[in-house]
């Protein structure tokens, strides 16, 4: 197996990614759930959110294979994807504007001034539904979403109470209830006041734990809050990170993408990965 495997890490408003371009099948020499579980472990190795690849599409102009921190595939990341149409601006697999194959997908992709980029984001044309989830032996109302991902949106009375919410934990509780079946949920906490913008945090599956932002949960949060009349068709969310997403909800005919989010797509660093640092994630993954 040759050593070089190019690749860029990126930032989506906080949300971390190893990204690399498998066009020529290089990153296929490796098992990639566990090539992307080793390389996303903090101190280990990169460290990272998610490692994402571009590939080939009969379909579109790249096609995207998405791997959370703890190796397993995901069909859709909305920052991920974000990061991925710079990447391919910056290594001129595509231009300006784009089409990306994302799981059974084909989203639309704009770099707009420096590194802001939008993105056609996946989601259901039914409106979000309100369920109630026992926690504690106490019924939690949450609402119930999809964007590309399954997410859980709670809503919380107000920044401060936000910013004081144990999140790994409880989020790590609701992401499993049984109310969510055996995949269990990625899950948001937004607040109401002050806003806009609205400040969100939230706990993803596959990291199992929670990131500084989550592209398809600024997604779900903004639908949610437009159901039910809080926002209207253009929502701005904070994110952990102090970052701002910006979801636009459009009026087209289903299946079409319901939404756009756009948001920071930035360049941290190129890099090579050694040998030894495939090796040592191969075997920590």
């Amino acid at each position: 197996m040759a050593e070089g495997l190019e690749f860029y890490k990126m930032s989506g408003a906080g949300n971390d990614f190893i990204l690399g371009d498998n066009r020529q099948g290089s990153w296929s020499a490796y098992p990639l759930g566990s090539l992307a579980k080793g390389l996303c472990l903090q101190h280990l190795s990169v460290g990272a959110d998610g490692m994402i690849l571009i590939e080939h599409s009969k379909k579109a102009h790249l096609k995207l294979r998405i791997f959370n921190a703890d190796g397993s595939p995901s069909p859709m990341c909305g920052n991920g994807a974000r990061c991925a149409a710079r990447y391919a601006l910056l290594k001129v697999i595509a231009g300006r504007q784009m089409t990306m194959e994302a799981g059974p997908d084909v989203l639309g992709a704009e770099i707009l001034q420096g590194d802001l980029v939008r993105i056609d984001m996946p989601g259901r044309a039914e409106r979000p539904f309100k369920a109630d989830v026992i926690l504690n032996g106490r019924s939690l109302p949450v609402f119930v979403t999809h964007t590309g991902v399954p997410h859980a949106v709670v809503f919380i009375k107000d920044r401060r109470a936000l910013d004081a919410l144990p999140v790994n934990s409880l989020g790590a509780t609701l992401r499993r209830a049984p109310e969510f079946g055996s995949a269990g949920t990625n899950v948001d906490f937004v607040a109401l006041s002050p806003a806009p913008p609205f400040s969100i945090r939230t706990f993803e599956r596959g990291v199992e734990g929670e990131t500084l932002a989550c592209g398809t949960g600024a997604t779900a949060a903004a639908w949610v809050l437009r159901h039910l009349g809080r926002a209207g068709d253009e929502i701005r969310l904070l994110t952990r990170s102090g970052k701002e997403l910006v979801v636009q909800v459009l009026d087209r005919p289903s299946p079409a993408p319901q939404f756009t989010l756009t948001g920071e797509a930035r360049l941290v660093f190129r890099a090579t990965l050694s040998l030894e640092a495939i090796q040592e994630a191969m075997r920590c993954g």
